[in-house]
């Protein structure tokens, strides 16, 4: 181990050298320079830490790496602005900190390492894109995604300078958004939402079991258990499907609570920040609740039904008339090309017969599907399956002159959260996997959010079945046999700002019925806390001793 050791540090790339040697060729200012070997030696300082308190991140390698490649190949051209000037006024009256230009490759960006970090994350970002059935919540999955992987990644130097952990809470975009991108983060896994949010395919670190077949293997990539050929077929990919898949997979059938919650969650954030998003909900509402209406009278559902068929079945008679004699068809194809631009005319006669065909087949499938509605079995699933929609926008209450209640929206999908966290907790069985979990349930816990009563209390229970597994497996020290005074004891970890875990030292001393609670990171004293004794107890350790917190 230890020369693999050694054989790493000699082969470890200076990036600090890599960025001058780029920044050369670039024909970027002296000041922007600066800042970007500035941002870099930062990013490198505070990376450790970061990289220890949040567990769900790239490699340091990794992340390096892709800052300087977008500096490289994307970023043509940065232009610093200083505030309250003349050229700041764009940024000041829209109440940003940085402007993008992807196709350009430029960023219009005041001068700071954090907001240049940013700038570099949004110029690499894609465009979400759904499928036709998600349209409605787009907006605010672009919302989630973007901002969240933003505010994520530039946590590095916003909350980390190499020796301590202070979260930044008046730099945050939204402490909202940032905390249901963290719930998917903790659920999901860094790998997965790099490859949604960027593209990025990360080679370096596995979060998921690969087959034991090798040909299977040599096929998969380490992102979350796709095919090389899926990868490059990356715009066939349900991301949807494949998180929904992926939550189900790792924390069972009541992970889809949580999946519909975020849903809701997700177009709770559009609504409220997005008109347009809002006005095509509040019409898919529409039309929901005139279908469901019309489904309670039966007769007039039939008459409805019969409508449509007719009007279908004019339809595919005019395409049979077209395609049945050359001449109307020629005709037809000089009438739709007349009204049709350049690059949208149709190629030739016989691609219009063959976009008639598919059409009549479409229509053909239509009445198929119009004849199964008015089966008995089918009219009362399909009036089922409107009354389920109806509830599911119901249940996030938007409202045409009303702001949705997201909060509500956010409390939910927390509970439903540390439902899933439970699920990780019973499934962790490695001493790695539960010390990552207390690292992670420390990080959640400390994420800028005002938690239910209900949800404090959950936590506190997630807190107690996380601690005694982790001293039933030897990775914390039980201070007491009395469960309740344990847990009191050890549940300080979770509101420790000590960057490193396994340095937390406590020293207890007792005083009429109070239990000191001295914390030391390594040998410097944090803070002290007092924990009330009611009735006598045992302990399994020494009073006034330092005592090793991790075994």
């Amino acid at each position: 181990m230890a020369k693999e050791d050694i054989f790493s540090k000699i082969n470890l790339k200076d990036y600090n050298n890599e960025l001058e040697n780029i920044l050369e060729q670039k024909d970027f200012s002296s000041d922007v320079k600066n800042l970007l070997l500035s941002m870099l030696y930062k990013i490198e300082n505070g990376y450790k830490d970061y990289a220890t308190v949040k567990v769900n991140v790239s490699s340091k390698k990794y992340f390096l790496k892709k800052i300087i490649e977008i500096i490289q190949e994307e970023c043509k051209q940065i232009h610093l602005v200083k505030p309250l000037t003349e050229e700041s006024k764009e940024l000041e009256e829209n109440n940003i900190n940085y402007k993008i230009d992807k196709e350009e490759g430029k960023i219009t960006v005041y001068p700071n390492e954090r907001m240049i970090l940013e700038a570099l994350v949004t110029l690499h970002q894609k465009e979400i894109e759904l499928e036709n059935i998600y349209e409605i919540f787009e907006i605010g999955l672009q919302e989630v995604l973007t901002k969240g992987n933003r505010m994520n990644i530039v946590e590095v130097i916003r909350d980390f300078n190499g020796w301590s952990w202070d979260i930044t809470t008046s730099q945050m975009e939204s402490k909202n958004i940032n905390l249901v991108y963290q719930n998917l983060l903790i659920l999901l896994g860094n790998n997965f939402l790099k490859m949604w949010v960027t593209n990025d395919v990360i080679q370096e670190e596995e979060e998921i079991e690969l087959p034991s077949n090798e040909i299977l293997r040599s096929k998969y990539n380490d992102s979350f258990g796709m095919t090389k050929e899926e990868m490059q077929e990356e715009k066939k990919i349900n991301y949807i499907e494949k998180m929904q898949e992926l939550l189900i997979k790792k924390y069972g059938e009541e992970a889809q609570e949580f999946f519909i919650q975020w849903v809701k969650t997700v177009i709770a954030i559009g609504s409220n920040r997005n008109q347009k998003q809002k006005e095509k909900i509040l019409v898919k509402q529409q039309e929901i609740q005139e279908k469901f209406a019309l489904m309670q009278v039966h007769k007039k559902y039939l008459e409805e039904i019969s409508k449509q068929k007719k009007e279908i079945t004019n339809k595919i008679k005019q395409i049979d008339t077209l395609l049945s004699d050359e001449k109307q068809l020629k005709e037809e194809y000089d009438e739709r090309n007349s009204k049709l631009p350049n690059k949208q005319k149709i190629f030739s006669v016989s691609h219009l017969r063959i976009m008639l065909e598919k059409q009549r087949e479409n229509l053909l499938k239509d009445i198929k599907e119009y004849n199964k509605q008015i089966e008995p079995k089918e009219f009362i699933n399909k009036k089922n399956e409107l009354e389920e929609k109806l509830q599911f926008f119901e249940s996030i209450g938007i409202k045409e002159q009303e702001k949705v209640d997201e909060v509500k929206q956010i409390d939910v999908l927390q509970n439903l959260f540390l439902n899933c966290f439970l699920a990780k907790i019973k499934k962790a069985e490695t001493k790695k996997e539960i010390s990552n979990l207390l690292y992670e349930l420390r990080y959640y816990e400390q994420i800028p959010y005002e938690q239910t009563q209900a949800n404090q209390e959950k936590i506190k229970n997630i807190e107690k079945q996380l601690i005694k597994k982790a001293c039933t497996a030897k990775i914390l020290t039980t201070f007491s046999e009395q469960e309740e005074l344990n847990q009191a004891i050890l549940a300080n970890l979770f509101q420790s700002k000590i960057v490193n875990l396994e340095n937390t030292i406590y020293l207890l001393k007792y005083h009429k019925g109070i239990l000191k609670l001295q914390i030391y990171d390594d040998n410097i004293e944090e803070e002290t806390k007092e924990i009330p004794i009611i009735k006598k107890v045992e302990l399994q350790v020494k009073l006034n001793k330092k005592i090793k917190v991790w075994e």
